[in-house]
């Protein structure tokens, strides 16, 4: 398990039916609902002075919530995995 999936694994029950979620432990409220995807990679992807300040993002499933990306904190920019994945 990484760093970031411990830190966010006590914040998944709180997550409800909206199209996108993100879990940063470091925000609060640390789990936030998002209209679109784009909003939810910015909102991982913030960059600080160290890179990314980290987290998860979801995809609201017929199933329930399905993980889309995992970011650890401090990665830089050009490291993002929708990033890499392009």
């Amino acid at each position: 398990m990484s760093d970031m999936e411990a830190q966010c694994a006590r914040y998944r029950s709180k997550l409800k039916a909206e199209p996108f979620a993100t879990i940063i432990p470091d925000r609060h409220p640390e789990v936030k609902y998002h209209a679109g995807i784009g909003l939810a990679k910015l909102a991982v992807a913030y960059q600080t002075w160290g890179g990314a300040r980290g987290g998860e993002i979801y995809e609201r499933t017929a199933d329930g919530w399905s993980l889309l990306f995992r970011v650890e904190a401090g990665t830089p920019a050009n490291e993002l995995p929708w990033r890499v994945s392009q």
